[in-house]
């Protein structure tokens, strides 16, 4: 039986612009909605808050923080954001952290977060990055089923509770 050969779209990861921002946290706010059923103990995000924070750490030149479209075309399909810090055992390697990654509903199932992810990839690759890591919430089994069929496997477990 010959194996089937998939043809990914063509994405493109470009840099969210000053301008854009608006319509960035207008679509975390609706990612962050749609995640909430998979931490069930965690309280809505604070959008306002979220939106501070992120404008106050990319007011640093320094701060690796990196927000991107994901474009099919000239369409947005989806958001990554990363952040590229120094290994804290060995500073002299760079580690990036998909902190977070979304495909927008309609464009989901046709290969555009794969390709995303690889492009990701070849990028870090191209910037000698040591390792590319990201997160999931723990009841999210898709996105466990996503990253696993690409490569990525479980290497730490977060705990967390209230004092």
């Amino acid at each position: 039986m010959a194996a089937v050969m998939t043809v990914l779209p063509v994405v493109r990861l470009v840099p969210i612009a000053v301008d854009e921002r608006d319509a960035f946290f207008a679509a975390y706010e609706a990612y962050s909605a749609e995640l909430e059923p998979f931490d069930p103990a965690h309280e809505p995000t604070d959008v306002a808050a979220y939106r501070e924070a992120v404008e106050d750490d990319l007011s640093y030149a320094d701060s690796g923080r990196e927000l991107s479209w994901i474009l099919v075309g000239r369409e947005r399909a989806g958001f990554a954001v990363l952040r590229h810090l120094p290994d804290w055992l060995d500073p002299e390697r760079m580690i990036t952290t998909i902190a977070e990654f979304c495909v927008f509903a309609p464009h989901r199932r046709g290969g555009i977060g794969r390709a995303a992810v690889l492009t990701i990839l070849a990028q870090e690759r191209a910037r000698g990055t040591y390792e590319v890591e990201a997160g999931i919430l723990r009841d999210n089994e898709a996105a466990h089923a996503f990253w696993g069929a690409l490569g990525f496997e479980v290497r730490q477990v977060h705990t967390a509770r209230r004092p």
